[in-house]
């Protein structure tokens, strides 16, 4: 037995508090990780797909609730900075900061120069990071042999019933 064991937790091992240890990992603020996702018109469900996790996890996540852990909490740092990054230049509808209007062309005879058509090209694939919660191989084994257990047990009341005479 050790002296932790007897200990409250508080003094075992105090809590940081949560902007803390969120500032620490580099993530925006709950809030502004949601702002910058609709700023740029993303669904919960395209970031889910991206970084291989459910859409309810990533609310999770833009709520403050919980925070990714592992590789995605790195690559999830880095998408949001992205964003961040370039929030003000390429959003979509954004009220931000606008390249300056064509000047229009002098007039004058001009051509007609005949364009060919170009075809729309197609969306990217969406990137997962990695395999989507897999199953840990010694869960696997576990159910295999449950199920191979109840497999046998069944084969054994079935040929109960059918080798042992009916009661008088």
């Amino acid at each position: 037995m050790t002296v932790d064991q007897f200990l409250p937790r508080q003094i075992v091992r105090p809590q940081l508090e949560k902007s803390s240890a969120r500032r620490a990992a580099g993530l925006p603020e709950p809030g502004e990780r949601r702002r910058l996702r609709e700023q740029w018109g993303l669904t919960t469900r395209q970031v889910a797909m991206a970084f291989g996790v459910t859409p309810a996890t990533v609310r999770s996540w833009e709520c403050g609730r919980t925070a990714p852990r592992g590789v995605r909490r790195e690559a999830y740092r880095r998408f949001l900075a992205g964003l961040a990054q370039h929030n003000a230049v390429d959003v979509p509808g954004s009220a931000g900061p606008r390249p300056a209007p064509p000047v229009p062309p002098k007039a004058g005879p001009q051509k007609a120069v005949p364009q060919k058509a170009v075809p729309p090209s197609p969306p990217p694939p969406a990137r997962v990071v990695g395999r989507v919660d897999p199953v840990p191989p010694g869960r696997v084994r576990r159910l295999r042999v449950l199920g191979a257990a109840a497999c046998a047990w069944s084969l054994a009341a079935l040929w109960v019933i059918l080798t042992c005479p009916p009661p008088l």
